[in-house]
């Protein structure tokens, strides 16, 4: 008997994977079969386009209940944490701003932190956010994809990053033109590294450690 896998599309995460088969994400991220894939990515929530994921069988649960009464039952329903940071030009936190957060049609207000973060619960297949920010009379929109960053050791995943530390790479997804080249640079050049326009080891970890992620 053959076991069912999955085959990874951009902006899947085991989180969403997860919801779609009807598991906890731990089921499928602890599964035997996917001790390779824990190696390769270590992050459930990053993936790459074309991992192979191996889905478990489902085995029936049973639960007991008296008879002659109505008895409820809940569904778990798992929701993942967003966790986003403003900064302004200088790179310093915009604390305390107000904003609007609109995921699959409900809107989430509040306040940046003291840090600058916000941090919003969604479902795991969410695919888009919509940011709007407002400090004074000044106000800011932004639409982010979910679930679609891409693994640090894949270019398209420094690619990614890069953009969203304020250093855009364009249309260069996967293929390093002059574009990607110029964002390095100028992020090399912030980050008092070596500025060859070209990604090393060391400009690679500092995107890593400066996104989060």
């Amino acid at each position: 008997m053959s076991v069912p896998q999955y085959r990874v599309k951009q902006g899947d995460c085991i989180m969403s994977i997860a919801e779609t088969y009807g598991f906890f994400w731990e089921t499928i991220w602890n599964h035997p079969g996917n001790v390779g894939l824990r190696q390769r990515r270590r992050d459930p929530n990053i993936l790459f386009p074309g991992d192979i994921v191996v889905i478990p069988e489902k085995t029936p649960g049973s639960a007991t209940a008296p008879t002659e009464q109505l008895t409820k039952f809940v569904k778990k329903t798992a929701c993942v944490q967003v966790r986003l940071r403003l900064l302004d030009l200088k790179r310093q936190p915009r604390v305390n701003v107000d904003y609007i957060a609109t995921v699959d049609g409900v809107n989430f207000r509040g306040q940046s932190d003291g840090g600058g973060y916000i941090n919003i619960r969604v479902r795991p297949n969410a695919q888009q956010l919509k940011l709007k920010v407002t400090e004074g009379t000044k106000t800011d929109e932004y639409t982010l994809p979910l679930g679609s960053i891409d693994p640090i050791d894949e270019l398209s995943g420094v690619q990614q990053r890069l953009t969203n530390l304020g250093y855009p790479c364009g249309s260069e997804q996967g293929t390093q033109g002059e574009l990607t080249r110029a964002a390095i640079r100028a992020f090399q050049k912030e980050m008092n590294l070596n500025v060859t326009g070209e990604l090393d080891d060391a400009t690679r970890q500092k995107v890593e450690q400066l996104h989060g992620s």
